[in-house]
């Protein structure tokens, strides 16, 4: 409460000073910026000599700064000569390519730091906010996707509110619970990403909870973001400690600039479609066939008899999506002064679904101000946002007795019935074998889940900071910094009455999970700089401490008393549970950098930091992590280099420690959960380890710029290595044990690979330009040595299918998935001959299952690229991205199960009147051929068979060791490329057609397709899937199951300046 205080009065007190300096400035000019061929420049700083007032251009070219008309104006940019103008109404600069070529834009680097990108050894990407609102989506991560070198993302379905993962340079851990992805900071704040894991672990299906979820970074409102820098490697990020072992992104927010008060005002309406369906057979009924042909037409499957031309068909799949609609509204307030600035902003984000009753609604508001007084600066920034999701349960668990979700049902719906019907008048679920099937053994009608099973979710969160900054003397300063991020999230999950699941929840379940997250910050960094005999030094320490903050309350009831209220209150106390839970983490570190640079020629940093973990045991706690980098710009020494414009070559290395998972040494009793008057007590399934020590990432990297013809052309390129030790994984034990798993270190994960970025101003006319960027990548990782007798980790118990995510030990696919297959002839040495025939068990007919679960694939890709094409003409501007990956192995599991129930096209092969077996005697060894004809009859180990029996065992038996169509994993497997339109985006700026802009300053429309078309060897849906968005380690990237569509859509929108 008392931080609250301050920080509210705090608040209160830099909202007060900016005011009234706000209202002592003098009267405003504005223009534009342009280049030599006439196209705005956004980013160009426009200073009034002699002050330190300045401001900077809008993505319009656009700048408004308190000067009088013939004063002095000082204008530079990226690249283009600085150019010296004095002030006039409306006036128009255009700035030229620098003759020597060298570059000065900053970027923002560890810490908030600003330094030239020619001093930096090692990699940074940089995007600014017109580039993110190009393809902007409300997760600004997916707004990455093919823009940035070095960078996957995987967006985890089409459902409202879907989540993104993103991964640099590859996974470098191999344990569930940590989830491999960059930390994000946002105004010098850690800001939490967490997305809660779901998939087909053994409890989802009685909790129905498997769904899909948000990541948390889905929070930020893309319009406040003023720039977004993405540091791959542990040199770059090494300043932040442990929770960078995997990279870092950094989110600027906008803030005001000096002028006159300007209110923005953007609104877009969005329609998106399911871009791609699977496709279901048409030509046979519901049914099933026993072993002696008689046929029960009872059930859900669909190997039934031929649909009669007197049968109506449904296209139950194609009928249930629909298009979404989402509105877009932002307004945001901004101004400064010469000594003081301030933003403020109110976004609304709603969403509908492409699922009936499925949605997403997000509202933000933010501040930003500062204010100077004297050598000292005050700053401080607010950001609240509640987000609501209304869900659907995608597929059941494991376990069972959670009944079906949405997703499974669709996919084996009957073309026969009209999956429309699914309430009787009383309000009661339709049940078509209401009779002869028991409601536990039924299936839950997909319309029913949607419109009577409940999973909404909602997230409130507040993120500040306050930072203090003491410019002591010229050459030396002083910051301070407070940050905060806090958010809750309420889950509430509602099985109705008369749904499909276990007796015991069939009277209606009740479930309420409130996670409850809260994060401090404090900084304190001094900066010294010093330049003498063309030497420029800088020295920076610091130190930081960090505490986490972690509850979760499990409020869980089942059989409502009474109808229609929905509510714990309507539930017996017998029948309800609690569970609670706290986690607390602390990390303290202290932190330096020194650099040196020569003549702008050569550069020269290295940082160290030394942290202190309460995750990790007392005398392993406390591991330091050190770094070096240098660039070299050789067009300094040999300036004259036909067609060069600039040069420079850079290296990197470094050292970055990962601390443990709290209470992973330790090994305690479960959280009490409380029943009635009973409280019950368990033990935990992991055992601790009370000697573990951090993971320890090794790294270095390789890389070079060049630039040509006067800047022009832009080439940038990377290799990099990275080997990750110390793994703390949780590999299984022996039940003897009395745990199911143990917190160890072992092995390492090894990741290497390229980056190229490719950029070039193909055409630059007054009217007409050009910009072209192709950025290529490829990451190749592997797990070193591991824990003995260990042949295939995996990182949880997700299973999708016949196949299970795993990371292969002793340098095999860190990205791997093992599967079931069937046994092949084996050689003189009794081992498996690849692509050698397989082997009939002459006692079933059918093919021996491998149930060894051996590895099926790699489901990382051969390489990643992106295709950036800007085209203006005038006030029109044309966007077009390309998406590109070559590789990497991809699990069917939507097809899997739908050639199971017998929906798959696939399973129509001779129109099921006969399929072939062929391989080899697994007893004897001799040649083996055997079809199996519809309508005959087969004695096979001593069985009677009917033909149509056969044909159905041959695609879907899952008897032990019979290896048929569906269990043979590889079936379902894909080496996939694709080339995707990610996003077209036209805009044009009308501002220039307003004969009066008293009212309006400026006015521009966009529209925007996204994933417009995909062309792609994959089969299935679209290929961008993970099947369980949040699982840690290895994850699910690279498995299709049971999911939701993915979405194309069209959007407009209207951006007016008042």
């Amino acid at each position: 409460m008392r931080k609250w205080k301050l920080f509210s009065v705090t608040m209160f007190a830099v909202l007060n000073m900016i005011t009234n300096t706000l209202m002592a400035q003098g009267g405003p000019l504005s223009g534009t910026v342009l280049s030599e061929d006439g196209a705005p420049l956004a980013g160009v700083t426009v200073t009034l000599v002699g002050t330190d007032r300045a401001t900077v251009t809008d993505i319009q070219g656009k700048f408004t700064i308190a000067a009088k008309e013939g004063a002095l104006l000082e204008f530079s940019h990226v690249s283009f000569s600085k150019q010296r103008m004095k002030a006039a109404a409306n006036m128009q600069v255009r700035l030229t390519l620098g003759d020597n070529g060298q570059m000065q834009d900053v970027v923002v680097t560890a810490m908030g730091i600003k330094k030239e990108r020619k001093a930096l050894g090692y990699s940074v990407t940089e995007l600014n906010a017109g580039e993110l609102m190009k393809n902007k989506n409300t997760n600004v991560v997916n707004s990455l996707v093919g823009k940035v070198p070095g960078v996957n993302i995987t967006q985890f379905s089409g459902a409202a509110g879907a989540g993104a993962s993103i991964t640099i340079r590859g996974g470098n851990s191999t344990s569930d619970g940590r989830q491999n992805q960059p930390l994000f900071v946002v105004d010098g704040v850690i800001y939490d990403n967490s997305t809660a894991v779901t998939g087909n672990s053994g409890t989802d299906g009685a909790t129905r909870s498997n769904t899909t979820y948000s990541n948390r970074v889905m929070d930020i409102n893309p319009e406040d973001i003023e720039s977004l820098s993405v540091l791959k490697g542990a040199a770059a990020a090494a300043l932040y400690g442990s929770r960078a072992a995997d990279g870092v992104i950094i989110i600027t927010t906008k803030k005001g600039a000096e002028g006159t008060v300007k209110v923005n005002v953007a609104s877009k309406v969005i329609t998106s479609w399911a871009n791609k369906l699977p496709e279901a057979q048409t030509q046979f009924a519901n049914g099933a066939y026993a072993n002696n042909g008689v046929l029960n037409n009872i059930t859900y499957s669909n190997w039934g008899l031929p649909v009669a031309p007197t049968d109506t068909l449904y296209d139950n799949i194609g009928n249930f999506f629909q298009h979404g609609i989402t509105y877009d509204n932002n307004v945001n307030v901004s101004g400064g002064s010469k000594n003081g600035s301030f933003y403020l902003s109110g976004s609304n984000f709603n969403q509908t679904g492409i699922l009936p009753n499925t949605g997403y609604d997000k509202t933000t508001f933010r501040f930003n101000g500062d204010q100077k007084y004297g050598r000292l600066t005050l700053s401080a920034n607010v950001a609240y946002s509640v987000a609501n999701t209304d869900r659907t349960l995608t597929t059941a668990g494991l376990y069972s007795g959670g009944g079906n979700g949405t997703m499974g049902a669709i996919y084996a719906w009957p073309q026969v019935f009209d999956m429309t019907r699914y309430q009787n008048i009383d309000g009661t679920q339709y049940r078509k074998f209401a009779g002869p099937i028991e409601l536990k053994d039924d299936v839950d009608n997909p319309y029913w889940i949607v419109n009577k099973d409940k999973l909404t979710s909602q997230t409130k969160r507040i993120t500040g900071g306050i930072n203090a900054s003491y410019k002591i003397a010229n050459w030396w300063d002083v910051i301070a910094r407070l940050g905060y991020d806090q958010y809750n999230t309420n889950d509430y999950t509602y099985t109705a009455p008369g749904s499909a699941v276990m007796p015991l929840y069939q009277n209606g379940r009740l479930s309420k999970n409130l996670l409850g997250y809260a994060y401090t910050t404090t900084t304190l960094m001094s900066n010294w700089h010093k330049t003498f005999k063309g030497f420029d030094t800088h020295l920076m320490l610091g130190t930081t401490s960090e505490n986490t903050d972690i509850s979760s309350q499990n409020h869980w009831g089942y059989n409502f008393v009474s109808a229609g209220n929905i509510s714990f209150t309507n539930i017996a106390p017998i029948n309800q549970f609690f569970k609670d839970a706290v986690i607390k983490r602390r990390l303290v570190g202290a932190y330096g950098e020194i650099g040196v640079s020569y003549k702008d020629i050569v550069f020269l940093t290295a940082t160290g930091r030394n942290d202190w973990s309460s995750t990790l045991p007392v005398e392993n706690r406390s591991y330091f992590y050190p770094s070096i980098s240098g660039s070299f710009v050789f067009t300094q020494v040999v300036p004259n280099i036909p067609y060069l414009s600039f040069g420079k070559v850079r290296a990197s290395w470094a050292r970055v420690g990962k601390d443990a998972n709290p209470y992973s040494t330790l090994t305690y009793l479960n959280n009490p959960i409380t029943y009635g008057s009973f409280i019950g007590v368990g033990n935990q399934y992991t055992s601790g380890n009370p000697f573990l020590l951090p993971e320890i990432q090794d790294s270095w990297e390789i890389g070079g710029e060049l630039r040509f013809l006067n800047n022009r052309i832009g080439l940038d390129y990377t290799y990099y290595h990275s080997q990750t030790s110390n793994q703390i994984a949780q590999p299984r034990l022996s039940n003897a044990s009395g745990y199911i798993l143990k917190s160890i270190n072992s092995g390492s994960v090894i990741n290497k690979g390229m980056e190229i970025s490719l950029t070039g101003k193909a055409i630059a006319q007054k009217d007409f330009g050009w910009d072209v960027m192709l950025n290529f990548s490829y990451n190749k990782g592997r797990l070193g040595t591991f824990l003995q007798g260990v042949s295939y980790f995996y990182p949880t118990d997700a299973q999708f299918g016949t196949v299970k995510a795993a990371s292969i030990p002793n340098g095999g696919y860190f990205l791997g998935m093992t599967g079931t297959t069937l046994l092949r002839e084996t050689d003189a040495d009794k081992k498996e001959i690849p692509n050698g025939r397989y082997l009939v068990d002459p006692t079933t007919g059918l093919y021996k299952l491998n149930t060894n679960n051996p590895i099926v694939g790699n489901r990382e890709p051969s390489f990643l690229a992106g295709f950036n094409n800007t085209l203006r003409y005038k006030h029109l501007s044309l966007s077009v991205l390309f998406d590109i990956r070559k590789g990497g192995d991809i699990f069917n599991g939507t097809e899997y199960a739908m050639v199971l129930n017998g929906l798959s096209k696939r399973t129509l092969l001779n129109d099921r009147q006969s399929v072939t077996v062929s391989g080899v005697n697994s007893v004897t060894g001799a040649d083996y051929e055997q079809t199996y004809e519809a309508d005959k009859t087969y004695v096979i180990g001593g069985t009677t068979y009917s033909g149509k029996a056969m044909i159905q065992r041959y695609w879907t038996s899952t008897d032990p060791g019979v290896g048929s169509y569906a269990q043979n994993s590889t079936n379902f497997i894909t080496s996939v490329n694709w080339v995707k339109l990610r996003s077209l985006s036209l805009s044009y700026d009308f501002t220039s057609l307003l004969k009066n802009k008293k009212i309006f300053k400026e006015i521009s429309a966009t529209a925007i397709g996204y994933n417009l078309h995909t062309w792609t060897n994959y089969k299935g849906m679209d290929p961008e899937v993970s099947a369980a968005g949040g699982t840690g380690g290895s994850g699910s990237t690279g498995i299709d199951y049971l999911g939701v569509p993915a979405v194309a859509s069209f959007t407009f929108g209207v951006n007016m300046t008042f």
